[in-house]
């Protein structure tokens, strides 16, 4: 594949630090994805644009080996209409964002705290779950609500000026069924939440500090969710996403592109906790 883009994702940095796994040295960051396909395979002919998950080979580079049908790496067409900033920014958080409302079983009249709807998977949640009829509780961190309500969030919690827990008790008494936590990075922190769903309820958490027998125990259920061990992270998972920003029905938080050269610092930003939604490299 030649690279045309690159997503950036939190998970690029931590392998820079050596803070997510081990990895085989020498290696390329990056994962997601946009480009066009310079050598035809069985799936896809020469000049085919393409976008998707690259995590064994990398895409931090002018060009990938894309791996057909492997585990966790999905790769499928970019649609008409869709540009390859678009696509790069769409896989890692998008996938996750679709797996997380299809584990929380999200419908007409579910109601779901979306703890961090504007980042880049909360961005995507957000609107799906506007979208499926669902009442959403949106919080922000001193960021713009009328951006989270664009979004389809029917009620915006700025945690900057008050505790969202509090917030939700105080106004839902009958606490929510289902949350989605999107910025804790401790289980103490994500642990609170089990105070705010009804009994039965399920939460599910991107950064794996669930502690599922804690919500278990009071009658709640968690999810530490892995996104590329969901179906949703699959070639049709990314069509139905890709579809959909085609359509004008999804929008992407997109903060900035910068070019390929200024990658490190994009990392170190990322680090520092200054990133606020996807940085895309132009590599192409």
């Amino acid at each position: 594949m030649k690279i045309g883009a690159a997503g950036v994702n939190p998970i690029d940095w931590k392998i820079r630090e050596g803070t997510r796994g081990e990895r085989k040295m020498p290696m390329t960051l990056g994962q997601d994805f946009a480009g066009t396909v310079e050598q035809a395979s069985g799936r896809f002919a020469q000049g085919t644009r393409v976008f998707g998950i690259a995590r064994t080979n990398g895409a931090f580079a002018e060009y990938t080996v894309a791996l057909l049908n492997a585990h966790g790496e999905p790769i499928a067409p970019i649609p008409d209409g869709v540009t390859d900033v678009q696509a790069a920014a769409l896989p890692t958080p998008g996938l996750t964002a679709l797996a997380s409302v299809e584990i929380l079983c999200v419908k007409a009249g579910t109601t779901i705290l979306i703890h961090g709807s504007t980042g880049g998977v909360g961005c995507v949640a957000t609107q799906l779950a506007h979208q499926r009829g669902a009442h959403v509780i949106g919080t922000i961190h001193g960021g713009s609500a009328d951006y989270a309500r664009s979004l389809g969030a029917d009620e915006v919690i700025d945690t900057a000026k008050a505790d969202p827990i509090a917030a939700v008790k105080a106004k839902h008494p009958d606490r929510v069924d289902v949350v989605l936590d999107l910025v804790s990075t401790d289980k103490d922190a994500n642990g609170k939440f089990a105070d705010v769903l009804r009994a039965g309820g399920k939460l599910v958490t991107t950064n794996h500090v669930a502690d599922e027998d804690f919500f278990k125990q009071r009658g709640l259920s968690a999810v530490n969710v892995v996104m590329n061990q969901t179906p949703q992270s699959s070639p049709e998972g990314l069509t139905q996403l890709a579809q959909m920003v085609a359509a004008g029905k999804l929008k992407l938080n997109i903060a900035g592109e910068k070019p390929f050269t200024e990658a490190p610092d994009v990392l170190d930003q990322g680090k520092a906790g200054k990133l606020h939604g996807k940085f895309v490299l132009q590599i192409g």
